[in-house]
């Protein structure tokens, strides 16, 4: 499909998962946007944070060659004898220390991607997202972040009868998420914690637009999504919040998604310590959380 050049947007694009199945129903297509306002502590995907291209590194694999540094026209990369460092202030991302490394221990995350090939690559899907149900969802990193890029997407999958959805932590002006609401059939939606202050300890933001858009959107194409992290977000008070709220604003679907700490190993591809030391919520306490929302006439499910 030939998306005129007037919409068609470039974006940047971390990952692209063409055989999802936590993103919505069926087989889906989930394109992952780089670019956040939030600054979450447990976040699952740091690399998703900065809207730039941002240089990985993969230390298990390092044997300390120093081909890297050989190339690097900026001195990123040190070998001294504790190992090999970057400093990476210096980097501009031009990629050629990655070219260059023999045990592929470098990579550059963030790629600038049209938009219509975004929706041509959703095209060749399709069989699969018919046959299951499935479709195409814009998440992040924030979709609203690149708001041009998202909606030529969401618009052009629509045009051809794709499902489309997006994943929002709705940290955005109204404006902006209603745009991206009109061509979206689903909407899921982040609510992590409920309590201003607490929402800007553990997020480096306010939840005040995050709370006043999920007040508009109401309805059934509306998924609620809680991420549970231990002590943060998964206490009976924020939770009990939540689930009042949902039923205050006619939002009646909350999908639960169970703390993993496999995320803390993408901290060191980016040379940052991941804050949190947390174990995943047991079966029973899960089981009571369903039970709490249930109780109070949510559809609750556990993703």
């Amino acid at each position: 499909m030939t998306v005129p050049a007037t919409s068609d947007p470039p974006g940047l694009v971390f990952d692209t998962d063409t055989f999802a199945v936590h993103d919505g129903p069926g087989i889906r297509m989930a394109v992952y946007l780089k670019g956040c306002p939030l600054r979450c502590a447990w976040c699952h995907s740091p690399e998703s944070q900065r809207h730039a291209p941002e240089l990985l590194f993969f230390r298990d694999r390092c044997t300390c060659c120093g081909a890297c540094a050989d190339v690097c026209p900026h001195r990123v990369h040190l070998f001294t004898d504790t190992g090999h460092t970057l400093v990476r202030e210096r980097c501009n991302t031009c990629g050629r220390c990655i070219a260059q490394c023999p045990s592929q221990a470098l990579a550059i995350s963030g790629t600038v991607s049209l938009a219509s090939d975004i929706i041509a690559k959703a095209e060749r899907l399709k069989p699969f997202f018919v046959h299951s149900g499935g479709g195409v969802t814009l998440s992040g990193g924030e979709v609203t972040y690149q708001p041009e890029f998202a909606a030529a997407i969401l618009a052009g999958c629509r045009s051809l009868g794709i499902h489309t959805a997006i994943e929002t932590c709705g940290a955005c002006s109204w404006s902006v998420l209603e745009r991206l609401l009109h061509y979206a059939d689903l909407v899921l939606f982040d609510i992590k914690i409920m309590q201003e202050r607490e929402h800007r300890l553990w997020t480096g933001a306010s939840n005040r637009s995050i709370l006043t858009n999920a007040a508009h959107l109401g309805g059934d194409k509306t998924q609620i999504r809680v991420p549970l992290i231990p002590g943060i977000t998964d206490t009976k008070h924020n939770l009990l919040a939540i689930f009042r709220f949902m039923r205050g604003v006619n939002l009646t679907r909350v999908a639960l998604l169970p703390y993993n700490s496999s995320a803390a190993a993408k901290y060191d591809w980016l040379s940052r310590h991941y804050p949190l030391d947390a174990h995943a919520q047991p079966e029973r306490p899960l089981e009571e959380i369903v039970a709490l929302g249930t109780q109070l006439g949510l559809d609750v499910s556990v993703a």
